[in-house]
C-alpha cells in the first residue's frame, strides 16, 4: 500500500532536508542503510555510497537501489571503519530502535571527519500521525521497534557529548540534526 499525498509530500519535504544536508559529498557513509531507499534519494548518481546494515536482507534491497555501492555487514555500535575516515556520515531512522544509542554514536563521532546528518521520528508528533492513519492502534500509534523517543531537545541531548557543534531542525514529524566537530564524548560509565 503506497502512502497517500499527504504523506508523500511530507516525505518529500523530509528526503529534500536530507539532501541539503549531504550536500555534493562525493562519499556518504550510511549507517544503519536498510533498504537503502532514502539514502538513494539524497545523494548524486556520482556518490559512492558506504552503507553499513547488520542484517543481510536489508543490504541486499540496498544493493538494488543504488548504482554501485560498497555495502558491509556491520554493527552501529560496532563500526568497522578507522578513526576520522569518513567525511559525511548519514544515520537515518536508526537511533530510535537502539536500546543503546550512545554505542552508535561513540562510533558515529569517531569516523566523522566533517559532518554527521542523524534523523529520527519527531515524537509524539510521529506517533501521533501514525495514529490518525490508522497504524499502531494499540500502541498509541508508536512502531513496536521504535525504543527510544526524540524531541528536538533529547536529539540535542543525545548528540552534544559526541559533537562540539549540533542543529537540530525540525521537518515534520522527523528531526534532521548536523552534527560537526566530532569529540570524544563522556568517559565510560562503570557496568
Amino acid at each position: 500500500m503506497s502512502p497517500g499525498p499527504v504523506v508523500q509530500r511530507l516525505i518529500g519535504r523530509w528526503l529534500q532536508h536530507l539532501g541539503r544536508a549531504v550536500g555534493d559529498a562525493p562519499v556518504v557513509v550510511d549507517v544503519g542503510i536498510g533498504e537503502g531507499l532514502a539514502v538513494a534519494r539524497i545523494t548524486g548518481p556520482s556518490t559512492l555510497v558506504v552503507g553499513l546494515d547488520f542484517r543481510h536482507d536489508k543490504l541486499v534491497l540496498a544493493g538494488e537501489q543504488l548504482p554501485s555501492p560498497l555495502l558491509v555487514r556491520a554493527d552501529a555500535g560496532m563500526l568497522p571503519l578507522a578513526d576520522s575516515s569518513a567525511p559525511v556520515v548519514t544515520c537515518i531512522e536508526v537511533l530510535e530502535h537502539l536500546v543503546r544509542p550512545e554505542m552508535a554514536l561513540a562510533e558515529l563521532s569517531r569516523i566523522t571527519v566533517d559532518r554527521c546528518i542523524v534523523s529520527v521520528p519527531w515524537e509524539p508528533f510521529f506517533r501521533l500521525g501514525n495514529l490518525a492513519r490508522g497504524k499502531n492502534v494499540t500502541r498509541w500509534g508508536n512502531d513496536p521497534e521504535h525504543v527510544q523517543q526524540y524531541s528536538p531537545a533529547r536529539l540535542r541531548e543525545a548528540l552534544e557529548p559526541w559533537f562540539a557543534e549540533v542543529r537540530v531542525r525540525r521537518c515534520f514529524p522527523w528531526l534532521v540534526a548536523v552534527a560537526r566537530q566530532p569529540r570524544p564524548g563522556p568517559p565510560a560509565q562503570p557496568q
